[in-house]
């Protein structure tokens, strides 16, 4: 923790010109962001932190946004040319993206590059440094109002050293992830993390979000495409969150109905008279135009044919032992819809192109995928090894699979029966998507890890 008195924010626009040129001379630097989202759906940047230079005596520096344009500093975030370190980082990427139009470039999140050397699926900062570098973070003003000026003593050092240790940190993380041959795979998934949040979903595409959306039938999922983008934009416009408009079960019920007029409309729970008497017009028209003009149908995945369905639970097992060995959290690798969707497309798929899953590329691929196809070729066979991590072991076929065997596999699990109840207390991946080691994109910026 600082012992100095922190210095006062920057709010000199020659200050900021100097601070970026300095970060682009040293080619990396460390940086957070502090922002309000309380009653909001656009997070108001509140104040931008950075660090540069030796990693273990960084120049530090808290940039204030709204006196000075702190554009010239982030915008070092998509040059490839300077490594950008950030902890946990998808709020920050989420921000820069979104509201000044940065998709970043060359970025490493430390929060994920722990992950992958088995520190915790979601290690918080301080933690982290305390792990490292051996400093106790007082957390103390995290929990403050950032937009008020002047920001305290104890705002400015809990602020600044949010970035002031996060280079050393990053050295350690860095050098553990080249001696393990994981620095590519930080690379590959950081990446994937900013991509991922470089824009807003558009608002067409919103109504996906709503659980329940397809169930509807045809016209209703027109009507709630249509409705869902109302919202949305009429959310940003007011930067008010989209529940303060109508909640999604709401909304659903409206476009389940599509009601023709205001009186129908209150009779849907949770839409108040208020919204009715404000948004009424607006909502039926979204409602009646989207109606007649509905969404394509949607290509559905094949379903598990009657002899996989014992299959998955296999195909975690292997999931477990890979992940295991590598001491890696087995949800970050494979979902149980990617097990369940590669074994339809094994079994009733087209095997001259792989499926677009997550486990089957990169560094998941490396970890799991390829030991997954294996058994499935009838290559390997998974048996129960109580003296392994895993509790099994992946066992290369002692005699080659014939043309006849590939054509139509049949894998099988040698030793103890491998069933769903014994995947499900550890081994069996959970039912949600993981295209990042961070949670499912939401509509307001949250914790990566949430």
């Amino acid at each position: 923790m600082s012992v100095d008195p922190p210095p006062p924010p920057v709010a000199d626009p020659s200050r900021v010109t100097a601070i970026a040129e300095a970060i682009r001379a040293a080619g990396s630097f460390a940086l957070d962001l502090e922002f309000m989202t309380d009653g909001r759906y656009v997070a108001d940047l509140s104040l931008v932190q950075v660090a540069w230079g030796h990693p273990e005596a960084p120049e530090v520096a808290a940039i204030d946004p709204l006196a000075v344009d702190v554009g010239p500093v982030l915008a070092l975030a998509g040059d490839p040319a300077v490594e950008t370190v950030l902890h946990s980082a998808q709020a920050d990427l989420a921000l820069i993206g979104q509201q000044f139009g940065i998709r970043a470039r060359g970025v490493f999140d430390t929060q994920i590059g722990a992950a992958l050397l088995g520190m915790g699926d979601q290690i918080g900062y301080a933690a982290l440094v305390e792990r490292i570098c051996g400093v106790k973070l007082d957390k103390g003003a995290q929990f403050t109002e950032w937009s008020r000026r002047p920001l305290s003593p104890d705002q400015l050092s809990y602020a600044l050293d949010d970035v002031r240790y996060l280079p050393r940190t990053w050295n350690a993380v860095k050098a553990d992830l080249e001696e393990r041959d994981r620095l590519a795979w930080l690379i590959e998934e950081s990446d994937r993390l900013a991509e991922t949040w470089a824009e807003r979903i558009a608002p067409d595409q919103m109504y996906r979000r709503v659980r329940g959306w397809n169930g509807l039938r045809r016209r209703s999922q027109g009507a709630l495409r249509a409705l869902a983008a109302w919202r949305e934009r009429e959310a940003l416009r007011s930067n008010r969150p989209p529940s303060w408009l109508m909640n999604d079960r709401t909304m659903l019920e409206l476009c389940r109905r599509m009601p023709e007029d205001d009186q129908a409309m209150r009779e849907v729970r949770g839409l108040g008279d208020g919204t009715v008497q404000r948004y009424g017009e607006a909502m039926l028209a979204a409602i009646q135009e989207g109606a007649e003009d509905p969404p394509p149908p949607e290509s559905k995945r094949p379903a598990v044919p009657p002899q996989g369905r014992a299959w998955p639970a296999i195909l975690s097992g292997i999931v477990q032992a890979g992940c295991r060995d590598a001491n890696v959290a087995a949800r970050f690798v494979a979902t149980r819809s990617d097990i369940d969707a590669l074994v339809a497309w094994w079994l009733v798929g087209d095997r001259s192109e792989e499926p677009a899953l997550a486990v089957l590329s990169g560094w998941r691929r490396l970890l799991a995928g390829e030991a997954m196809l294996d058994w499935l070729r009838g290559a390997t066979t998974i048996a129960v090894d109580p003296t392994s991590e895993a509790g099994v072991r992946i066992v290369r076929a002692r005699e080659p699979v014939d043309a006849a065997a590939a054509a139509t596999p049949t894998p099988t699990a040698h030793g103890r029966t491998l069933d769903a109840a014994n995947a499900s207390s550890d081994g069996q991946c959970p039912d949600h998507e993981a295209p990042s080691l961070t949670a499912p994109r939401a509509d307001a910026i949250s914790s990566p890890f949430a």
